[in-house]
C-alpha cells in the first residue's frame, strides 16, 4: 500500500469514529432532554386516577381529610420513581426534579399551576413493576383506600408523558 492509501484509510477510520461519537452524543442529549422534561416520553407504563372521598365528612371533622392532598401526590411520585418510572405527569403537568406540589386551599399547585381532582397520573416504565410498587399490601393504594380516597391503577402497553409546559423548543 502506498502512504496515500494508508492516510486515506486512516482518515476514513477517524471520520467514522467521529460520526459514531456524534451519534452517541446526540442520543445522550436526547436522554438528558427527556429526563429534564424537555421532550415527551413514550412507552409502556401505568395510568392512575386519584379522587376525593365520596364519604360524608362527620360534623366537626377536618374536611380536607376527604381530599387528595399534596403529600399523597408527593408520596405517589416518590413511589413511581422508586419503581423505575422514566417519566411522570399529573393532570398533564410533567414532574421533574424541579417540580413543586403544594396545597392551596381545596386545590393543589403543581409547578405553579392550579389543579383540582380527580388527578390523572401517567408514568412510563415497566407496568408490572410500577403496579407492584403501588399495590403492595399496606402500600400506597391501600393507604389511599383506607382513607376513603379513590384510586384506580391500570397498566398500558403504550402511554405518553408530555413535555413540560415551560420546556424550550426541541433542538433536534
Amino acid at each position: 500500500m502506498t502512504a496515500g492509501v494508508l492516510l486515506a484509510a486512516a482518515g476514513w477510520g477517524f471520520g467514522a469514529a467521529g460520526i459514531s461519537m456524534a451519534v452517541h452524543e446526540h442520543e445522550r442529549a436526547g436522554q438528558y432532554a427527556a429526563l429534564a422534561g424537555f421532550t415527551p416520553v413514550y412507552g409502556p407504563g401505568v395510568g392512575m386516577t386519584l379522587s376525593d372521598s365520596t364519604r360524608a365528612v362527620p360534623p366537626g371533622s377536618n374536611p380536607s381529610t376527604a381530599l387528595v392532598q399534596d403529600s399523597d401526590l408527593t408520596f405517589l411520585v416518590m413511589m413511581l420513581w422508586y419503581g423505575g418510572a422514566r417519566a411522570i405527569a399529573i393532570n398533564g403537568e410533567r414532574v421533574t426534579t424541579l417540580t413543586t406540589i403544594t396545597s392551596s386551599g381545596p386545590t393543589l399547585l403543581i409547578n405553579g399551576h392550579r389543579q383540582v381532582g380527580p388527578f390523572e397520573v401517567v408514568a412510563v416504565g415497566d407496568p408490572r413493576v410500577l403496579r407492584g410498587v403501588l399495590e403492595t399490601q399496606g402500600g400506597f393504594a391501600d393507604r389511599m383506600r383506607q382513607s376513603g380516597l379513590g384510586v384506580r391503577i391500570s397498566p398500558h402497553s403504550a402511554i405518553t408523558v408530555p413535555a413540560g409546559r415551560d420546556a424550550p423548543p426541541p433542538l433536534f
